[in-house]
């Protein structure tokens, strides 16, 4: 009697147990990883033509950033967990810019080496040459390559879709404050200009047939640029670049730049550094304010994304004929006071 009591009791509980209970799939990763495609939409800068980016997604949780680097201008895919995350994008073809702080997401810059005044024509073994009245003390640092990047913030991967905020500059005016939400694991990104190009002409230049080599500084810049809000450095730097003829009496020049602080009071002059044909070497716009000083161009420059500058006369000396060739040695450079239109 004992006994059928006991079979029944066990026949009861195991019908209990396996009705009760409900059959789930096991999960091994928590949270979910998720495979999100990033795209890259070029609206904003559609002469970009970068051979790489590289994307860094910083968790909000903490942890370290996690770098996806893609071939080309299209993007890719990415494994992410679930969570949320601030993004950093820029380009990741560059040669001259440095990087600092790129575990944070706040501190993440780009800089560039220090360089010397006469660097664009004689190289790291250029020597010694005199400096624009004013910026002695400024450290001189080599110009950058452009770069484009964009940041994008609030975003939120789940098992259901993606939602992040990273809005394209033609529309910052009209966007309603809204994150974007997705279904599908789709982020796109709007890569814009975040270095300045400064170009620059210099007309009606005498003797400039006799140049053997040419090159300048920019006075006054900044030194870094922070990528999270594009913040510029507050030092001023001082930065070199290279001057080439085009015809027989103007000289030109392209060259990138981070910008100037809006918040620097320093002016902005530019030094032109010349080698003539018989070796002589002479300095143009070192110690008046009138010889050079573009200050008001930079700053009032229609568009400071690029800066075009123009200045009027420059009175090159004429050589001595049959005289003692080209000196590849940087000795004693001459100082000319010369008075320029601007």
């Amino acid at each position: 009697m004992k006994t059928d009591r006991l079979y029944i009791l066990i026949y009861v509980l195991t019908v209990f147990f396996f009705t009760s209970c409900e059959h789930k799939e096991l999960c091994y990763h928590h949270p979910h990883e998720k495979t999100v495609r990033v795209e890259f939409d070029w609206r904003d800068a559609p002469d970009a033509t970068p051979k790489g980016m590289c994307v860094l997604f910083y968790p909000e949780d903490g942890g370290g950033c996690l770098r996806y680097d893609f071939n080309g201008m299209n993007g890719g895919e990415v494994q992410l967990r679930v969570g949320t995350y601030r993004i950093l994008c820029y380009n990741n073809d560059t040669e001259a810019v440095l990087f600092r702080d790129m575990e944070d997401y706040e501190f993440h810059e780009c800089y560039t080496r220090e360089g010397n005044v006469l660097e664009p024509i004689y190289g790291n073994a250029a020597n010694y040459a005199p400096r624009a009245s004013g910026s002695e003390e400024e450290r001189v640092v080599i110009t950058p390559d452009m770069m484009w990047g964009c940041t994008a913030t609030q975003v939120e991967i789940t098992d259901t879709g993606i939602s992040y905020i990273c809005v394209p500059l033609q529309e910052k005016d009209e966007w309603d404050g809204k994150p974007e939400e997705r279904t599908e694991q789709v982020i796109t990104l709007y890569p814009h200009e975040l270095v300045c190009t400064y170009t620059y002409e210099v007309r009606n230049v005498k003797n400039l047939k006799h140049v053997n080599q040419m090159c300048g500084t920019l006075s006054g810049m900044a030194p870094s640029l922070c990528f999270c809000n594009e913040e510029l450095g507050t030092e001023c730097v001082t930065l070199p670049f290279g001057a080439v003829s085009e015809g027989d009496s103007t000289v030109v020049g392209k060259f990138y730049t981070f910008g100037h602080h809006e918040a620097n009071q320093a002016p902005h002059r530019m030094v032109f550094y010349v080698v003539m044909d018989d070796g002589k070497k002479y300095v143009y716009g070192l110690d008046n304010d009138e010889h050079l000083n573009v200050t008001k161009q930079v700053h009032f420059a229609p568009d400071k994304r690029h800066v075009h500058i123009i200045i009027e006369g420059l009175d090159l000396p004429r050589p001595i004929e049959n005289g003692g060739g080209y000196d590849v040695d940087v000795d004693d450079w001459e100082v000319v006071e010369d008075d320029i239109i601007l």
